[in-house]
């Protein structure tokens, strides 16, 4: 088994976190998410009592649910956070270009 390097791993993760916001960062795609998030009830706590009624294996499922969507969330800032990192430090290049 080829182990990849840290490089590799991280250009990967970077990759991933790009594709995420090629996805949701448009109009589309947070409506899209928005929409699932109200579906799956990712803001109600997992282990709250629905209708009266204490489903443990409702409880563990509303858990993955909201956990996928933290991922989502986070992987998105992350992204984000890279593209504004990327787009500064181009603009910075622009700068010390010699001009012709």
């Amino acid at each position: 088994m080829k182990i990849k390097s840290e490089k590799a791993i991280l250009a990967s993760a970077s990759e991933g976190r790009r594709r995420l916001l090629e996805l949701f960062d448009t109009p589309l795609g947070q409506q899209v998410l928005k929409d699932l998030e109200e579906h799956f009830e990712t803001e109600v706590a997992a282990f709250q009592e629905m209708m009266g009624a204490h489903d443990p294996m409702g409880a563990v499922r509303r858990e993955a649910y909201r956990e996928v969507f933290l991922v989502i969330r986070t992987r998105l800032a992350m992204a984000r956070r890279e593209a504004e990192l990327e787009a500064k430090a181009a603009k910075e290049a622009q700068k010390k270009k010699p001009k012709e």
